[in-house]
């Protein structure tokens, strides 16, 4: 598994590259050791690690004594949005992959 700095620093060299190339017209004198493919590619991969850490912690919060609607909030979503979201997660989780989610229920 790539390490995400390692995921955030391919991103960032080649937005830094675009973004020079689009400010100035034409390409910065150093080419850029990343292509848009692979910015693409680990991008994907960071929205997947992070998207799979956020109903960990939409779990933990709830646990904490957030609200759905506090939740909701932060996520820019309505409460329904994000329990429905949560409650795929958990189906996911024990259908396919056959995990025990039922302490994670317990928050719903």
């Amino acid at each position: 598994m790539t390490m995400l700095r390692d995921l955030l620093a391919t991103w960032e060299t080649w937005s830094a590259h675009n973004v020079m190339t689009r400010a100035f017209g034409h390409a910065p004198a150093e080419p850029s050791t990343a292509t848009a493919v692979d910015a693409l590619r680990d991008s994907a991969e960071l929205v997947e690690l992070l998207t799979g850490w956020q109903w960990q912690a939409m779990h933990a919060a709830r646990r904490d004594g957030a609200t759905w609607g506090e939740i909701a909030a932060v996520l820019k979503v309505s409460v329904e949005q994000v329990r429905s979201d949560y409650a795929d997660v958990l189906d996911c989780q024990e259908c396919i992959l056959g995990r025990d989610v039922s302490a994670y229920r317990e928050v719903l």
